[in-house]
């Protein structure tokens, strides 16, 4: 399956230069946006807002790989600020966490808000065809 983009909200130069390889690699898109932080994430969504009028109910248009540990505005605020401002952008989104993270009360959290999945970095090929088919 195609998508218009893929977003990786990471501060983590290393991991997000191995994701964007392993993302193009993939070819589940041919846009890729990094940004360090929830709120450079959250000016990007607000300035991207596709509008794309073919998408149906249950169809997708941009995938998110969200890191959760980060300066600024880390991954659960940025969750929780892009639920309440924007709640009809979510439904056609997919978020997945990814993360170095494997601890429970993080992933407790995040299933607090509506992702995807919880993936653990790296970032590989095998992993996105298991979640993204």
């Amino acid at each position: 399956m195609m998508y218009q983009s893929v977003l990786l909200v990471d501060d983590d130069e290393d991991s997000n230069f191995i994701s964007q390889l392993v993302i193009k690699k993939s070819s589940i898109t041919d846009s890729i946006t990094c940004v360090k932080n929830g709120n450079e994430a959250l000016q990007f969504i607000i300035n991207y807002q596709p509008t794309n009028a073919d998408i149906t109910e249950g169809e997708y248009d941009q995938i998110i790989f969200l890191d959760l540990h980060m300066p600024v505005m880390d991954g659960f605020d940025f969750l929780a600020q892009l639920t309440a401002k924007m709640p009809d952008y979510t439904k056609r989104i997919k978020i997945y966490i990814l993360t170095s993270s494997s601890n429970p009360a993080d992933i407790a959290k995040a299933k607090q808000y509506t992702i995807a999945g919880y993936i653990n970095k790296p970032l590989d090929v095998n992993k996105i065809k298991s979640l993204i088919g």
